[in-house]
């Protein structure tokens, strides 16, 4: 990393932390991009420079949570035995951290979705488990477990909008348990991913 692109990595970390400040003090949706100029004694165009809307600060902030969170948490997983249960503790793990943060999910998905296709900036944090799926999966088929006739970033694909599915039920239904909808997740995966599943063929094969 360049010299420029260490200071430019350090004021949106510093927008992004003041900002989330201003979120966890006067809420999400009071808080606009010019107080969030003034909180972080930015000027209104460095800040659209650095975010082009709110949502952005925010799922860069959270972002960079979750990837200081995740280190810890995978010497925890990786402990674990077999896929299975090692999936079961980081979706038992993630399941906390959004009960902590459930008032941020509607804005992050929102964002999330809109953002598909685009291309992320480099050096910026990333929540997207896909790359930890895959890691756990590829683990998986090398133990038996897991069907390898289908790659890991396809698996992990599967995976994650299932993850994300679960996520917007339980958004729509404070009633729910998200751990236990993350563990309904994992069951479905499983009865398709587990090692002895066959591909269901085409009407044209």
């Amino acid at each position: 990393m360049t010299r420029l692109e260490r200071k430019r990595q350090h004021t949106r970390d510093r927008i992004a932390q003041t900002a989330f400040e201003l979120f966890e003090t006067h809420g999400y949706d009071a808080v606009t991009m010019d107080q969030i100029a003034i909180a972080a004694d930015v000027a209104r165009g460095t800040l659209y420079n650095h975010f082009a809307v709110k949502e952005a600060v925010l799922a860069y902030q959270m972002h960079a949570q979750l990837k200081s969170d995740l280190a810890p948490l995978m010497e925890e997983v990786m402990r674990c035995t077999g896929f299975n249960g090692r999936m079961l503790t980081l979706l038992e793990a993630s399941a906390g951290w959004w009960d902590q943060n459930r008032r941020y999910l509607a804005p992050y998905i929102r964002y999330r979705f809109e953002s598909v296709g685009q291309v992320q900036p480099a050096g910026e944090p990333t929540s997207d488990l896909a790359l930890v799926y895959e890691m756990l999966l590829e683990r998986g088929q090398l133990d038996g477990e897991i069907r390898r006739d289908l790659s890991p970033p396809q698996l992990a694909h599967y995976l994650h909008f299932l993850y994300l599915s679960a996520l917007m039920r339980w958004l729509a239904d404070a009633d729910l348990s998200l751990a236990e909808q993350f563990a309904d997740v994992l069951m479905f995966f499983n009865e398709g991913a587990r090692a002895g599943s066959t591909r269901r063929k085409s009407r044209d094969q």
